[in-house]
């Protein structure tokens, strides 16, 4: 854990939305999880095909 993550390593959210360990809500732990703004497209097309696969991904 670093200095500047309150961790302690007990990772459980409450009723309430609170990390019992940290007190952090689990959109401070996690982030924003809605993929809405695109940012993960941005991240999969930054991803290199493994050797043998096309560059582009079939739908």
């Amino acid at each position: 854990m670093s200095d500047d993550n309150p961790c302690v390593g007990i990772c459980e959210i409450d009723e309430s939305g609170y990390c019992v360990g940290c007190g952090r809500s689990a959109d401070e732990i996690f982030g924003n999880t809605d993929s809405d703004s695109g940012t993960g497209d941005a991240a999969l097309a930054a991803l290199k095909p493994l050797p043998g696969e096309s560059a582009q991904a079939s739908d």
